[in-house]
């Protein structure tokens, strides 16, 4: 754990109010569709399949008609080699110190090699961030598919599967606040920019059920640890898709020290509307005191999309470091633009408060304030 808790201050350094390249969950929330439709990735975020980088694109992210007639991009470097990637960009407003800067936050690369029918080597490597993150910055593992592509074993280094998988790791269901704005200490749950660990998966789209299993070293970012306690990791989530789709599911993961558990659901409405949210408990967190304290982490988003291309949002964040302990809210408003193909914009404001004495934002003071516009150029 000495390790994660290291990884994850450097990390801190830069990539602060970040968001990584993972999937939505709204959209699958929205359309009623697994991760897996539009991801290589069997539980989503990250290197897009045909459909993903192309059909979804056309269908829901685009103001502007997508691919004209004379022009049509294409990620296959051959028949069975498949690239993609993410830059982003953004500018940020620091309402407490008055301050604003530019900030380069990704710069991904992927890979995909078919070498069989049902095999595949993954690479992902993250130019942006390696220098922070060192060899953190990176996930290679081996995917197996069996049943068509709805059962998978993948082995390497890879993000586990838990819980909801937002795209700002700032929800304090992902990685949290890290302390770098606002005055807000480092709080969250464990899955910092760029989480990844050493181990095996297994999981199955069973009908409208995806179920995974996973065994890792448990410690985040290191390469390597020989210690007898291996993180066991779980995930069920039932999808139910039809006039109105709805989604619950169930999250653990279990080391010696370390136990978080978790529910997830969320609803979706006309393909338009759709309403997501998660509930942890977990014993233990690296960067709470006492260390065998209980936190709670949980968030709630509301998404409509407007028009074809462009997305109104709202979150609230909700993070307690344990019974009787500092409680910290967030408040998120913010619009989703994709004026063309692969290219998003996202201004977004965001309101904390908490109820430290003292501190930035407490109960009866104003909320600071903090904003952003955000670039995001993806394939």
């Amino acid at each position: 754990m000495k390790r994660l808790v290291k990884g994850t201050f450097s990390a801190a350094i830069i990539l602060f109010l970040s968001t990584t390249a993972f999937a939505l969950p709204r959209f699958a929330i929205m359309t009623g569709m697994q991760c897996l439709n539009c991801h290589v990735n069997p539980t989503g975020g990250e290197l897009r399949n045909s459909y993903g980088g192309s059909d979804f694109v056309d269908s829901h992210l685009t103001l502007i008609p997508a691919h004209s007639s004379d022009f049509e991009f294409n990620p296959k470097l051959g028949q069975d080699i498949l690239i993609g990637g993410d830059v982003r960009f953004q500018y940020l407003y620091d309402g407490q110190s008055k301050s604003s800067t530019f900030q380069s936050m990704e710069g991904a690369i992927y890979l995909s090699i078919h070498l069989f029918t049902s095999t595949r080597l993954y690479a992902r490597y993250d130019f942006a961030n390696a220098s922070v993150l060192g060899p953190a910055a990176y996930e290679l593992y081996g995917l197996y598919t069996f049943s068509g592509g709805d059962t998978w074993i993948k082995v390497g280094a890879f993000e586990p599967s838990y819980g909801v998988r937002l795209d700002d790791h700032t929800a304090y269901t992902r990685g949290g606040n890290y302390g770098i704005l606002q005055g807000i200490p480092l709080v969250g749950l464990i899955f910092s920019p760029d989480y990844r660990d050493l181990g095996i998966e297994a999981g199955s789209k069973c009908g409208s059920f995806l179920l995974t299993a996973d065994i890792t070293n448990g410690d985040g970012l290191s390469n390597f640890n020989f210690a007898s306690q291996k993180a066991a990791i779980g995930r069920v989530e039932y999808l139910l898709h039809g006039a109105i789709n709805l989604m619950l599911g169930a999250s653990g993961y279990y080391t010696g020290g370390l136990k978080m558990y978790g529910v997830q659901g969320g609803i979706g409405i006309a393909k338009r509307l759709s309403i997501i949210g998660e509930f942890d408990w977990a014993k233990s967190l690296p960067t709470v005191v006492p260390m065998n304290a209980t936190s709670n982490a949980a968030f709630v988003e509301a998404s409509y999309e407007i028009e074809n291309g462009l997305f109104g949002f709202g979150r609230f964040d909700y993070f307690k470091e344990f019974v009787g302990g500092p409680t910290y809210y967030r408040y998120v408003i913010g619009t989703d633009i994709y004026p063309i193909p692969h290219l998003d914009l996202m201004p977004e404001v965001r309101f904390n408060t908490t109820n430290v004495v003292g501190s930035p934002g407490y109960y009866g003071s104003h909320p600071v304030v903090e904003a952003l516009i955000q670039s995001h150029i993806y394939f």
